[in-house]
Order: structure tokens, then C-alpha cells, then sequence
């Protein structure tokens, strides 16, 4: 289940000197409050979204904010909400899944660089997960047990589940069929543009 909705903080106050209270007509008892309101999921702030102002007395305790707001009050209340800024961290949400966004693209490129290093040098014992046509989610897993450049002979396993990385679940040699078959580089590329191989596994390196 998600979590999710809105919440506020307190930003600033600044007195109003001078002016009398709608309410008990105290004068220099008057104070505008800037809210910040923003959006969160477990209860981590994504973003802000408004930013109420809030009349008081602190003479007579009386609030009045949004449309009760007195129109004499208007313009002061839209200059100080001016001059506030919402605080740093009600973006904190956003800051978090931008670092998981650029992670994610940094590891992807790491992945990727390293797939392209292992189909140009093969080795016995890489591991190939593959799928039949791309889009679909049923995996499984091709070894390499011969390197005879360009080509490399190749075992399939003979297990398919629905998980992208089948590696933990499948790489177990019972799983492996006795019969290998050969697949050169031209059709490892075609395979890999077509999305069909998604990645290549090294275990061990020297």
C-alpha cells in the first residue's frame, strides 16, 4: 500500500505595526504566518505546492486565512508569500528519485559497456540471458562452453520463468541441456539489437 498526501510547516511571521484587529480592534497585536504546504509519500516531502497565509491576533487569538482573509490584509499577505520561499527540503522527494534516476542511467551504462566488452571477448562460463522476442517476460539462460572466434558453442537451459534476471534461479548445471549449439557474432549483435539477449553475466574474471 502507498502511502501518500500533504502536509505543512510553518515558514516565517512578520508583525503588522500599526494596525488594528478586525476583531477586538487591538492595535500592534497583529501578525501574517506564511505556511508552506506540500505533497509527500511516507511521509517524504516531494514537493511544494502552496503557500497559505494566516491572519492573528494575539490579543484576541483570532485567525482568519484564505477567503476569510480581510481585504485590507490582501496585499500584504500576497508580498510577504512573495518574499518566502518554500524550505529546501519539502523537495527532498524530488532530489531522492532524481539520484535514483541518474544511478539508474549510470548503472545502465556500466551494464551496457561491460555487455558490449564480454560479446566482443568471449570466455567459457559467460552467461547469456535471453528471451524468445522482445517484450516478452519469460527468461532464460544460454552458457558458453566453447570460444572458437568468431563463434562461441553454447548450452540453453531448459528451465524459463518470468524474471528478467534468471541467473540466482536457473545457473545450476542440472538445469543445462547436454546438447550445445554454435551462434557467431554477427548473430549475438542481432540478437542483442533485436532484444532478445539482455545481458551477459562474467562469473568469474581473472
Amino acid at each position: 500500500m502507498i502511502i501518500y498526501g500533504t502536509n505543512g510547516a510553518h515558514v516565517r511571521t512578520a508583525p503588522l505595526p500599526g494596525i488594528a484587529c478586525p476583531g477586538c480592534a487591538a492595535t500592534d497585536k497583529m501578525q501574517l504566518s506564511v505556511f508552506s504546504r506540500y505533497a509527500h509519500i511516507y511521509w517524504v516531502p516531494l514537493f511544494p505546492y502552496s503557500k497559505p497565509a494566516v491572519l492573528q491576533c494575539n490579543h484576541c487569538q483570532q485567525g482568519w486565512e484564505g477567503k476569510s482573509l480581510p481585504t485590507e490584509f490582501h496585499e500584504p499577505a500576497r508580498a510577504l508569500k512573495k518574499e518566502t520561499r518554500a524550505p529546501i527540503w519539502h523537495w527532498s522527494g524530488l532530489g531522492i528519485v532524481a539520484a535514483l534516476i541518474g544511478w539508474g542511467a549510470f548503472a545502465s551504462s556500466q551494464d551496457a559497456r561491460a555487455n558490449a566488452a564480454y560479446l566482443a571477448a568471449p570466455r567459457v562460463g559467460d552467461i547469456y540471458t535471453v528471451r524468445e522476442n522482445e517484450g516478452e517476460r519469460n527468461y532464460s539462460l544460454l552458457k558458453v562452453v566453447a570460444v572458437k572466434v568468431p563463434t562461441v558453442d553454447v548450452v540453453p537451459n531448459e528451465y524459463v520463468i518470468d524474471n528478467s534476471h534468471p541467473l540466482e534461479e536457473l545457473n545450476a548445471p542440472a538445469k543445462y541441456s547436454k546438447e550445445s549449439f554454435t551462434l557467431n557474432k554477427l548473430e549475438l549483435t542481432i540478437m542483442q539489437n533485436k532484444g532478445q539477449l539482455t545481458d551477459v553475466d562474467r562469473l568469474t574474471e581473472d
